[in-house]
């Protein structure tokens, strides 16, 4: 796995200016969240279990609580978990916008859910307690715990970018415009290669 700090040392031999230490650090990290918020890759998408207290209809999940770095949703699911630990994942709820939750006839769709400010809203036509819960997530960028497949199968990408911001803040201009040249075809490679989870 590529680290923060690899990142860092190929960036100050593409600046050469290895005395810009905290200046480096944000532009590989801000790098790496620009890269991974390019697009919803399926590379960024975490699966977790949510269990509530008891069964209700409704219910509302402080999502951030559950995933610190979370980006948006993908889905969720009923989930019926069985004595063995395991379990059998149910139908999946429609993902709506607050403002269609009522239909053309005035009645409240069932079996959906939706994002109000910090919280995801639950209503299923039957009490549930467990869900599956899919979301796309931020890298995370921390010192000891930097990860990002896009650092592990692009790093020049991370590199040019943080290259150009730096050369930016220092006032190299031609610098900083040849390197968003080169992110050009960075940029382009990354979503051909990961739009899909599968190939072709």
């Amino acid at each position: 796995m590529t680290s923060l700090t690899s990142l860092i040392d190929d960036v100050f031999l593409l600046t050469n200016r290895p005395d810009l230490v905290g200046e480096t650090t944000l532009a590989v990290r801000n790098a790496t969240l620009k890269a991974h918020s390019l697009d919803f890759f399926p590379k960024d998408l975490f699966e977790t279990g949510v269990q509530f207290d008891y069964p209700q209809s409704q219910q509302t999940l402080e999502y951030k609580t559950l995933v610190p770095r979370w980006r948006a949703l993908k889905y969720i699911r009923t989930y019926v978990p069985d004595s063995t630990g395991g379990g059998c994942p149910g139908p999946m709820l429609e993902v709506v916008t607050p403002d269609s939750l009522i239909d053309s006839y005035g009645r409240h769709r069932p079996n959906v859910c939706y994002v109000a400010g910090l919280n995801l809203q639950i209503r299923t036509t039957t009490a549930q307690q467990y869900y599956l819960l899919g979301c796309y997530v931020y890298p995370d960028v921390t010192t000891d715990n930097y990860s990002s497949w896009i650092a592990d199968e692009q790093p020049s990408l991370i590199q040019y970018e943080a290259a150009a911001t730096i050369f930016k803040s220092i006032g190299f201009d031609e610098q900083e415009a040849a390197y968003r040249r080169m992110l050009l075809d960075e940029y382009a490679l990354l979503k051909q290669n990961n739009i899909l989870a599968n190939g072709y």
